[in-house]
């Protein structure tokens, strides 16, 4: 390859790297560029995530797994214009929090009778509905904000669903009682709507981050009490702001036990680290937890990975006393679970 041809392809990938889009051969020499950029993936410089797409090898390495599924996606908006993505593509084009293990394939709405597939880098889904509309977003041509929420929690479990309409709650992407209306008047049209309304029943918008949302679903489905999220803990010994748990269970016999996700798979999004590294972030943590005990509560941490470990994780939580759902330590469903801190505070004497 020439030092001319090498530079105009790195000047090709930089712009489209710019443009957080993978690069789209097209022009007069379109099979000259496309050989170029051939040998550029055979020779590890570049990579090829998607047939006909392209990207720099170290750019793409420094990806997020939601940042490289947007970049596929706007680059298959070139090459397919009318293309219209939806469900966790479109989330992901909305700013939802979406599990990585939902953003390996690229998922486009077809007609209602064209044929759908669940296979290959690209799921075709046949629910475009012209009654819809279809949205721009981020370079983007995406469903609605109610179908791809609606779309989402119908194809996923309730977990990871549980992240997408605590997410979609939070950033006010979707009302809970419109989207509520939204889904019963979807009932007849759509399959697997009731699961829907079932993770809807227990979305909220409290929840920090996808990784918190998760955590909490898996509680869940394992019969726990539904916990107080984000729950306020008055700092003791430095002024500032109130404290905050991630998780807050208070038992019918006054126990109160606070609840911590560890790990650096809870920070991924640079707004959820105010700018700090991701060592100083931790160290932060590790000071709030401790500064907890200077109140007579029960604290479990756990790492994200645990929680997808079902008998692991109750084990843990029942050794801390975590109530579960109709036990005879667990208060009524629905009542707010916030503790008497005045009353828990320890004494220094």
């Amino acid at each position: 390859m020439s030092r001319a041809v090498d530079a105009r392809i790195a000047d090709l990938l930089e712009g489209a790297a710019d443009k957080g889009v993978c690069y789209v051969p097209r022009g007069d020499d379109v099979d000259a560029v496309r050989r170029a950029l051939s040998r550029r993936v055979s020779s590890g410089a570049a990579v090829s995530p998607v047939r006909g797409l392209f990207a720099d090898a170290r750019e793409w390495s420094s990806l997020a797994s939601s940042e490289r599924a947007l970049w596929i996606a706007r680059g298959l908006q070139v090459a397919h214009p009318t293309w219209t993505f939806c469900g966790p593509t479109a989330a992901l084009a909305y700013g939802v929090d979406v599990s990585d293990t939902l953003v390996g394939r690229t998922h486009v709405a077809t007609l209602p009778k064209q044929c759908g597939s669940d296979g290959g880098a690209v799921a075709r889904h046949p629910v475009l509905d012209p009654r819809e509309g279809v949205e721009e977003v981020g370079g983007l041509r995406v469903t609605s904000p109610q179908q791809t929420v609606l779309d989402c929690l119908r194809w996923t479990d309730f977990p990871r669903g549980l992240g997408i309409i605590d997410s979609a709650l939070r950033t006010g992407l979707v009302g809970k009682d419109a989207f509520e209306d939204y889904a019963q008047s979807m009932m007849a049209r759509r399959r697997n709507v009731e699961r829907a309304l079932s993770d809807l029943a227990w979305a909220d918008p409290r929840s920090e981050n996808g990784g918190e949302s998760i955590a909490r679903g898996r509680m869940l489905l394992l019969g726990y009490v539904r916990p107080e999220l984000q729950v306020e803990v008055p700092r003791v010994v430095e002024a500032g702001e109130p404290y905050r748990a991630d998780f807050c269970w208070v038992r019918a016999d006054g126990r109160v036990i606070l609840g911590e996700l560890d790990g650096r798979g809870k920070y991924v999004e640079e707004e959820l680290m105010g700018g700090r590294g991701i060592d100083e972030v931790l160290s932060d943590e590790n000071i709030r937890g401790s500064r907890f005990t200077l109140y007579d509560v029960s604290l479990v941490r756990f790492s994200f990975g645990l929680t997808g470990r079902p008998m692991e994780f109750a084990a843990l939580l029942d050794e801390y006393g975590v109530p579960k759902r109709g036990s005879a330590i667990a208060l009524p469903e629905g009542t707010r679970m916030i503790p008497d801190w005045d009353a828990l505070r320890r004494s220094n004497v």
